[in-house]
């Protein structure tokens, strides 16, 4: 098969140098490096990059060094005049396919030497790297930039009577497209420059889903495609979205009230400014569940801001400086929310709502507004991981002459999260594990566009 892990070189026959490697590159003199502690080490992936970020007691940079090593293959990072912190972790779960696992050692004393091994698969090209200091006091990274597919290993399955959760190690950063077939009915992800480490199929007796299968697919150019493929025994929700560097699917009557685990942040926002917006406010309700003389709630206003709130800390937790345009139940203006990120030169304006229409219980679904064009990308980006992750109709992304959006200058979306007056959506937004997923959603589709867009 073209693009087999078979017909790859294995690593065994490379020369022992460090590809494009930063050998015996310094961020600081070793009379700086002497006596540093290393108190954080970082991990954030990307789509097709992992950067180690590792943080000093004094704040200043490390002195790095570098070679690397065969059989097994696997990179080494030394830091002069570095000792750890003794509460720092030592080992580290893989960021990334290509590398197996991190770990983390005091090499050397008097003089100190402290050590990260960066253990690598056998069956992958070594990720190239560079050195960088960080954008803040005391950080140094270390970028290892993906060379070549993905190697993804065989899916982790938790099969139960009413729902099946299928989780594949290290793909949640992978460009992918979800969806729907029918003859037999099944969901599925095709995973971009990705390459299978084996075949997979396994049946399952019980439950929602039939068999579990992974194969490659036609390449997408020159990027290989794999495809993960759940057949189902007769039509179900489903719900795409990821967990630390992993992408889970779900699958069940109501996957998006599935528990989630806890969310796990890779600083991935560390120096930007993202500006929160839960729509409406104080007495300007939004929508109600139910329209009339008397309209009962639960209402809009609510909902998006316990959904702002989750987003407020997920944004944080990856080292975001987040501005909120209301953090209770208080009216702010159309204008002063748009002004609010204009004064701040946020680097990205998130407007949260819910839908409603005039004939309740007929129209249901997920949809991303943007006004200006530079924004059109960071709309289609969110849009694709809430309807991936929260299992709703896509209604799709459109442009809109909303006077919050229009007045931002700064990259702006609002979102349509459900319909609040359809009993399907309803259940949903009501439901804390929907919101989380909202939330978890609207990051990693923000994430996505700042990271592409280098800003």
């Amino acid at each position: 098969m073209r693009g087999s892990v078979a017909q790859r070189r294995d690593l065994r026959s490379r020369p022992l140098h460090l590809i494009a490697l930063c050998a015996a590159l310094a961020l600081a003199s070793p009379a700086l490096a002497a006596g540093r502690l290393i108190t954080r080490l970082d991990l954030r992936p990307g789509a097709d990059h992992t950067a180690i970020a590792l943080f000093t007691a004094d704040r200043e940079p490390l002195e790095v060094t570098s070679f690397s090593l065969q059989d097994p293959p696997r990179l080494v990072f030394d830091f002069p005049g570095a000792h750890l912190d003794p509460g720092l972790a030592t080992e580290f779960p893989a960021p990334a396919p290509a590398i197996a696992r991190l770990r983390l050692g005091q090499f050397q004393r008097d003089p100190d030497i402290a050590r990260l091994v960066v253990d690598l698969e056998q069956a992958l090209p070594a990720p190239e790297c560079t050195v960088e200091q960080g954008e803040q006091p005391g950080e140094t990274r270390l970028i290892l930039r993906t060379v070549g597919p993905a190697l993804i290993r065989p899916p982790e399955v938790e099969a139960g009577e009413d729902a099946v959760l299928v989780r594949l190690p290290g793909a949640g950063g992978l460009p992918r497209k979800v969806g729907a077939l029918q003859d037999p009915v099944r969901v599925y992800a095709d995973l971009t420059n990705a390459l299978l480490e084996g075949s997979y199929r396994r049946p399952l007796e019980h439950g929602p889903v039939r068999e579990v299968r992974m194969g490659q697919q036609a390449p997408e150019g020159e990027l290989p495609v794999a495809r993960l493929a759940l057949e189902l025994r007769m039509e179900q929700a489903y719900s795409f979205y990821c967990e630390g560097p992993d992408l889970v699917v779900a699958i069940g009557p109501h996957p998006w009230a599935l528990p989630l685990s806890d969310y796990q942040p890779a600083g991935r926002l560390k120096g930007r400014t993202i500006v929160v917006d839960p729509g409406h406010g104080g007495h300007d309700t939004g929508a109600p569940a139910v329209f009339g003389p008397q309209p009962r709630g639960p209402f809009e206003k609510d909902i998006v801001l316990d959904i702002g709130l989750r987003l407020a800390r997920l944004l944080r937790a990856e080292g975001a400086r987040v501005a909120m345009t209301r953090d209770d139940d208080t009216f702010v203006s159309l204008r002063d929310r748009a002004d609010l990120a204009n004064r701040l030169g946020a680097d990205a304006f998130v407007s949260i709502h819910c839908d409603s229409c005039d004939r309740p219980g007929t129209l249901h679904g997920t949809s991303v507004y943007y006004d200006h064009a530079h924004s059109h990308r960071f709309a289609h980006l969110v849009q694709e991981e809430l309807v991936a992750a929260l299992g709703t109709r896509d209604r799709g992304v459109r442009n809109a002459n909303f006077a919050v959006i229009r007045r931002a200058q700064v990259p702006g979306v609002l979102v349509e999260t459900a319909y609040i007056n359809h009993p399907d959506d309803l259940a949903r937004l009501v439901n804390p594990e929907f919101r989380e997923r909202a939330a978890r959603a609207i990051a990693q589709g923000l994430i996505r566009f700042l990271e592409e867009a280098g800003r």
